[in-house]
């Protein structure tokens, strides 16, 4: 086997047995660094889209909070009279807004998950529109006036109905979860076999050299007295 086809000063330092033993390892080797960061990738990704998933349903959560702090705060000022008791009321708006919003851009990638929020938008508007007529009615009619108002809202039942779209929104999105979790464990799977197969691809590969070496006759080193090497006889 001979090394013309490299430059002379890397022939002078690169013997045949070297470089067999150095390039075989060496594509095995980057074969599998592609590999691993291409299963790791992929792993990542579905990493995220779990990680995605529980954020979607923490948003859910959230809003039913929100709506749960208007409801209070508006039946606090019911009761009382004293307009301290909408702060919660105030800031349940403002955060139910920015949670719509953020509900429909985590969700925006599926088609009826998105058609589930809108409709979840229009009930929270109507609620939130009940709740307001209520206190409205209380400034101008008094407290007997807004609690009938309210006992008709009651039995409308639109916070009924918000959780049923909420709890829609939460189940499909627990079922991409477990879809997402296998994605996740299949992947980690993958990467754990591509490590075996590398490790076992190089084993083989250094195997495979040597024995092609020793029936080669081209693992023998010949070495002078003086420790010099000496060109090897011809096979």
């Amino acid at each position: 086997m001979r090394l013309s086809f490299l430059p002379p000063y890397v022939r002078q330092s690169l013997s045949v047995p070297t470089a067999l033993r150095l390039v075989p390892i060496s594509v095995v080797l980057l074969a599998g660094i592609v590999l691993t960061t291409l299963t790791h990738r992929i792993l990542d990704d579905h990493r995220d889209l779990v990680v995605h998933t529980h954020e979607v349903i923490e948003t859910t959560k959230d809003v039913l909070i929100g709506l749960d702090d208007a409801e209070t705060g508006q039946r606090g000022y019911l009761l009382s009279g004293d307009r301290r008791y909408l702060e919660p009321y105030v800031r349940a708006l403002e955060r139910l807004a920015t949670l719509q919003t953020t509900l429909r851009e985590q969700i925006s990638d599926n088609d009826d998950q998105l058609a589930l929020a809108k409709r979840l938008e229009g009930l929270i508007a109507v609620k939130l529109g009940e709740l307001n007529d209520s206190i409205e009615l209380h400034d101008r009619d008094g407290f007997e006036a807004a609690r009938g108002r309210e006992i008709a809202m009651m039995e409308r039942g639109t916070m009924d109905t918000i959780r049923q779209e909420i709890g829609a929104i939460t189940e499909g999105e627990k079922a991409l979860l477990r879809e997402r979790d296998t994605q996740v464990e299949e992947a980690e799977r993958w990467v754990r076999l591509v490590a075996i197969l590398v490790g076992l691809a190089s084993v083989l590969t250094r195997a495979g050299v040597e024995f092609y070496l020793t029936r080669r006759g081209l693992d023998v080193r010949v070495i002078a007295p003086d420790g010099t090497p000496l060109p090897r006889p011809p096979s």
